[in-house]
């Protein structure tokens, strides 16, 4: 049996997250929908290059708001809850803010964005 080479692992890792860029908005609803069980009110949206249509996306951006995301704790808690959901080799690149954090710094930088 021939070794394993990067290639090998690069397509491999295409083929897995491939669902994942062609469905990215289900999957944002259903990421939004865990938010909401463990956070109540939060607010959530994809931004960043799987918006652009001239740019091959490497990840999917997912800005999650809400005022329970106060500490690091609970936003690594958050995370690791809806990656275990997910799946931890998708390619969803978590940012969790608070509403004062979104208003103050992301609200300025991201252009583009879809509010799911």
């Amino acid at each position: 049996m021939p070794p394993i080479t990067l290639t090998d692992l690069l397509i491999e890792k295409v083929k897995r997250e491939e669902k994942y860029f062609k469905k990215y908005l289900k999957y944002a609803r259903e990421i939004k929908n865990e938010a909401k069980e463990l956070l109540g009110k939060v607010r959530v949206l994809v931004f960043g290059s799987i918006l652009k249509k001239d740019e091959i996306p490497q990840d999917i951006d997912i800005l999650i708001i809400s005022p329970q995301l106060k500490t690091n704790e609970q936003k690594t808690k958050i995370k690791l809850k809806i990656q275990k959901k997910l799946g931890f080799s998708s390619p969803f690149e978590f940012h969790f803010v608070t509403p004062e954090e979104y208003s103050e710094w992301y609200r300025y930088f991201i252009k583009e964005k879809v509010e799911i």
